[in-house]
């Protein structure tokens, strides 16, 4: 019996075993060693940016620091009623304030350390200039030589690099930090 059709063929297997192969599923050492030689050259590039980034996180991390000394001291000074002293270094400040005596209370003329000298900045940091800075009970600033300036700038850099922060101080205590 024939109709035009041609005969049905059944493509399902009959007890066949897949074969078994050399390769198992693992890598090969050449796909290795290109992977690796990948992530070295990406790890290259972006050595320069790491480091950038971070010196650039130094840099903001000691003017933020070194304002906040500068803030605190203040409102010490003017918490005491006493003037306070902040001797700035090129890593690091130290507080001074004068005591409080006698009844009724007065200031001593004496500044005397307020705990040890506190390092604020890495040694890829610098500041100049090295100054005193006297923050008064009225919460104005004097600098070292008694005199209120209008804006004084405490300038750091980076030893490796080109950016600069700049703290300024003016007179009447208002402390900020700019980047040039």
């Amino acid at each position: 019996m024939t109709d035009g059709c041609p005969p049905t063929v059944s493509l399902t297997s009959t007890n066949r075993r897949p074969r078994p192969t050399d390769r198992s599923g693992g890598f090969t050492l050449l796909e290795l060693m290109l992977v690796v030689a990948v992530a070295l050259v990406m790890l290259k590039i972006s050595l320069p940016v790491i480091n950038t980034s971070l010196s650039n996180l130094y840099l903001g991390s000691a003017a933020s620091s070194l304002a906040g000394a500068i803030q605190s001291a203040r409102f010490q000074a003017i918490s005491l009623g006493c003037p306070v002293q902040i001797a700035v270094s090129s890593t690091t400040y130290q507080i001074s304030a004068e005591s409080i005596t006698g009844s009724p209370p007065t200031c001593t003329t004496t500044f005397s350390n307020v705990g040890s000298a506190v390092q604020f900045a890495s040694s890829q940091i610098s500041l100049s200039p090295s100054t005193t800075l006297q923050l008064n009970p009225n919460g104005t600033v004097t600098a070292a030589g008694g005199t209120i300036p209008t804006n004084f700038s405490l300038v750091l850099s980076q030893l490796k690099g080109t950016q600069t922060k700049t703290v300024r101080v003016s007179g009447v205590g208002y402390v900020k930090v700019t980047a040039p």
